[in-house]
């Protein structure tokens, strides 16, 4: 029987989550990533956004910010009915509100609700993507054999199907959406390195950090390559599932 947190082949149908734990563990990982709510309420035309900031398993209570913009807290407050929305690592999450209480947590004001008893989850992303920690070692070199161009940064984050590269600096006039590096080199955990060939698909600069985030492709990778690549991501999503579970109890 299949679980929230196997490995998926490609986008799935939306699916309804009923279970307790695992919408917990759901909504642990969005407070964790700190992932922006979107609030819609019945009747009206304007969202408003927040962010969870507790999950109070004991007493089935889930706890929210004052919103942005402030409309919302007035809403809330006077008992509209409201969907929230929520977007991480390519799965859409959805949940349905009724009742909100403003509430004080540790001298600042949220707003205090049920857990929800079911929640829409729909991996739109065609792999999962783990996300990895910096004190995991990996190490990406981007090669352009043609114009001996290189570049070399630590991954964000991996699929089965490409990852995410953060570099130092503002690359973006260096680094072209379509561009291929065909003799690039990845270093995984335990001196596991092999060549792969990567397609470069966007890239964002980050002025606060002076970083540079890149979405690759791995292209064809060699079969060996492509086992490597998915023992990773089945050891980062098991950690991810197990630390999820740590943090309900």
């Amino acid at each position: 029987m299949s679980t929230l947190f196997e490995q998926e082949v490609g986008p799935q149908p939306p699916r309804e989550v009923t279970t307790a734990v695992e919408i917990q563990a759901l909504l642990k990982s969005l407070q964790l990533a700190r992932t922006p709510l979107t609030i819609s309420f019945d009747g009206r035309s304007q969202q408003c956004q927040s962010y969870i900031v507790d999950l109070d398993i004991p007493d089935n209570r889930l706890l929210i910010d004052e919103t942005i913009p402030q409309i919302g807290d007035k809403w809330l407050t006077q008992g509209d009915s409201f969907h929230i929305d929520a977007w991480l690592d390519g799965v859409h999450m959805r949940w349905q509100g009724d009742t909100a209480l403003k509430v004080l947590l540790d001298d600042a004001p949220a707003f205090s609700m049920p857990l929800p008893t079911r929640l829409t989850h729909h991996q739109r992303r065609g792999a999962y993507r783990a996300t990895i920690q910096r004190s995991i070692d990996t190490h990406l070199e981007l090669i352009h054999a043609r114009h001996e161009r290189r570049f070399a940064g630590e991954l964000l984050d991996i699929s089965a199907t490409g990852c995410k590269l953060r570099l130092t600096g503002n690359q973006l006039q260096a680094l072209q959406p379509g561009e291929y590096y065909e003799h690039s080199r990845l270093l995984l955990p335990e001196d596991t390195r092999f060549d792969i060939n990567i397609e470069v698909r966007h890239r964002e600069y980050h002025e606060a950090s002076d970083e540079t985030h890149v979405g690759l492709r791995f292209v064809h990778p060699a079969p060996q390559a492509q086992r490597h690549i998915d023992r990773f991501v089945h050891y980062l999503q098991r950690e991810a599932r197990r630390l999820a579970r740590e943090d309900l109890f």
